[in-house]
């Protein structure tokens, strides 16, 4: 058994990633259409703001475009929300419009395990972990949490340059 493979009967992976930044701050990032453009995307592609929308209850919906900024080639995604536990859990479908109750199901857990330091606990249930292979939603998420760190970094680093003015 793969040790990125959840413990179900479904194929699907889990990704653990801690990030330097309270928990607040990441349920945000997972959940403020602003952020969400900022890093909902692989490295090497593109979230553009007014792609992304959000409907953060029970039942809602969410939707954003990834895009190749070279080609245009676009990747249009969706999904339901199932569960929304603030800051603890979000529980959403993740897949393409129009077939979004049928899509692989995705719960992110999150915990805070110091002040400014959250375990991020990324599971996905309904697809193989691809690692490796062209197009892999495995290696593709992992790429996008790289893109998030960049994004948290970012932001760090502007605050303390604020702070020193």
């Amino acid at each position: 058994m793969n040790p990125n493979s959840p413990p179900h009967e479904e194929p699907g992976f889990t990704i653990v990633r801690d990030f330097a930044a309270p928990r607040e701050r990441i349920w945000q990032a997972w959940t403020d259409p602003d952020v969400m453009a900022r890093w909902f995307h692989p490295e090497g592609l593109q979230t553009p703001r007014e792609s992304v929308s959000v409907d953060l209850r029970v039942g809602g919906t969410y939707a954003y475009t990834m895009r190749i900024e070279e080609t245009g080639q676009e990747f249009p995604t969706a999904g339901r929300y199932l569960r929304i536990d603030p800051p603890v859990r979000l529980d959403f479908t993740w897949g393409v419009p129009g077939s979004i109750d049928e899509a692989p199901r995705v719960s992110v857990e999150l915990e805070e395990i110091a002040a400014d330091r959250t375990r991020m606990t990324f599971t996905l249930i309904g697809l193989p972990d691809d690692s490796g292979e062209d197009a892999s939603a495995y290696d593709g998420w992992t790429s996008a949490f790289r893109v998030l760190e960049e994004a948290l970094v970012s932001e760090r680093e502007a605050s303390a340059t604020e702070g020193d003015i």
